[in-house]
């Protein structure tokens, strides 16, 4: 299983080191667009569970989150070779 993190977030205000770390721990992990991360979770099986488990490290009045189930049959683009592989290894 794939998921997509995406979040508008704002660093001036605080240290958001703490929530990549998290994203990091859920298990195998691609991130190589600033705003997003490509996960494939360990033990967490839904987008609201991955949700859950970030929404602490975000200030909720000023910082947007967005956790989307990825089911990848179709996709194209420009990204290092092991960012494709990346993506096959977990979507094959």
């Amino acid at each position: 299983m794939v998921f997509a993190i995406f979040y508008k977030i704002n660093p001036s205000t605080k240290d958001y080191t703490s929530l990549f770390e998290k994203i990091k721990s859920l298990g195998p992990w691609m991130h190589y667009f600033d705003d997003s991360w490509l996960i494939s979770p360990v033990s967490l099986n839904n987008s609201r569970a991955i949700y859950d488990q970030l929404i602490p490290f975000i200030d909720g009045d000023k910082d947007y989150i967005l956790v989307l189930h990825l089911t990848i049959t179709d996709y194209y683009g420009w990204l290092p070779k092991d960012a494709w592989d990346w993506i096959k290894e977990r979507t094959s």
